[in-house]
């Protein structure tokens, strides 16, 4: 399980240092729900079986420690903003049954604004939808999907220790196109150990023969601490070299290419007007608070995380204290470090002007960035080099 970063004592009555006006950036809500029935071997997020965690801890116990963060952030904010994405991940938010989602989505309703479109988006498990359920989530207010896929290959999804059967993909998708949901997206991991070329490539062919309007394609990293990681320790898998990972990342983007996906971000591609607007709001740097046990929250340069275990997290909520554990406070300097990281791996791109012209000229001849309209923008070769170009650009 991944571990928090390190930063400052976060005060317990939750206060923010003058950070200015709040309404002239997004602001979005992502909502924690850290509950699996079981933890993928892979997995490096703070999830929790429910044998790990006492009565009070449950999934059915969640519901009302997540309102209480909402009414905290309210009162924190001081200002009634407009949020503009909410994003249920987790864990396996599609545990959650619609009438939990409809009671937090009505919170949120009576202390925030909502923007009138608005996107909220529940990631989920093949296995968990139901018909029932997916037209109740859509009768909350979840309007976008984001299905958790993998792989279509048995053996891949049995080393990355995924439950569902791939079949089960289609017939979700099926189910969600039934009940409404227009808006989805098929998330895909490649560089799993064992997986072949032709593995990789079959995966893409059936993601795109079920024609979602949004792709995610994101290349396995083996942490430390994850049943993987000890497999890899003791010698029982082997590590993907960085040159079979940039097949697999060049594969996609021919693939997706061809079949009407334009990359957006790096490991993203969607058709015309289906990009995630949650995701680009963190790569914007925009503000949002993190809601759930070890949730992120960033509001105008100051960055803070909550405790992880659910127990630690109920308790300071409970006692009308902020849950979080520690937080920083980010200088310019690092502000705009993070800006050039994140504004880089858009399509979008960046502006040139903002560079020393000499690195720029560099990674322009080196073909890892192009110069389109006075912006920066990744080529092909500069995606899978993406840290080389912002160091440069940074240097």
């Amino acid at each position: 399980m991944a571990a928090l970063p390190e930063g400052d004592s976060a005060p317990s009555d939750g206060r923010l240092p003058n950070v200015g006006n709040l309404k002239n950036k997004p602001f979005s809500l992502y909502v924690h729900v850290p509950y699996c029935s079981k933890r993928c071997g892979y997995c490096d997020f703070n999830t929790y079986t429910p044998s790990e965690l006492e009565r009070d801890d449950q999934i059915d116990r969640w519901l009302q420690s997540a309102i209480k963060e909402t009414i905290f952030a309210r009162k924190i904010l001081g200002e009634e903003l407009t949020v503009d994405t909410i994003f249920f991940g987790g864990g396996t938010p599609s545990l959650l049954e619609a009438s939990v989602v409809k009671e937090f989505l009505n919170s949120v309703s009576k202390h925030f604004t909502l923007k009138k479109d608005l996107e909220i988006t529940l990631e989920a498990n093949p296995d968990t939808i139901t018909q029932s359920k997916a037209e109740d989530w859509r009768k909350a207010g979840i309007n976008r999907i984001s299905l958790g896929m993998q792989s279509s290959a048995k053996n891949v999804l049995q080393v990355l220790d995924r439950t569902h059967n791939p079949a089960n993909v289609l017939t979700s998708v099926e189910i969600l196109k039934k009940a409404g949901f227009e808006n989805f997206s098929l998330d895909l991991i490649y560089g799993t150990p064992g997986e072949s070329l032709e593995d990789w490539s079959n995966t893409l062919k059936d993601a795109i023969a079920i024609n979602p309007p949004h792709i995610s394609a994101y290349s396995l990293v083996i942490e430390p601490g994850t049943k993987m990681g000890s497999q890899l320790s003791r010698g029982e898998i082997k590590a993907v070299s960085d040159d079979d990972a940039a097949d697999k990342y060049q594969l996609a983007e021919v693939m997706l290419t061809e079949n009407g996906y334009l990359w957006y971000e790096i490991s993203n591609w969607a058709k015309e007007n289906k990009e995630c607007q949650h995701n680009l709001n963190y790569w914007k740097g925009n503000n949002w608070w993190g809601i759930g046990p070890g949730a992120h929250s960033h509001i105008n340069g100051v960055r803070w995380w909550n405790k992880k275990l659910p127990k630690n997290w109920r308790e300071s909520l409970d006692q009308d204290q902020s849950p979080a554990l520690a937080r920083e406070n980010l200088t310019n300097e690092q502000i705009r470090n993070e800006e050039v990281m994140l504004l880089s791996r858009l399509k979008t791109g960046i502006d040139k002007a903002d560079f020393d012209q000499k690195n720029v000229e560099k990674l322009i001849k080196d073909k890892l960035v192009n110069e389109v309209s006075g912006k920066l923008e990744l080529t092909l070769e500069g995606r899978l080099l993406a840290d080389v170009v912002f160091r440069q650009l940074t240097a």
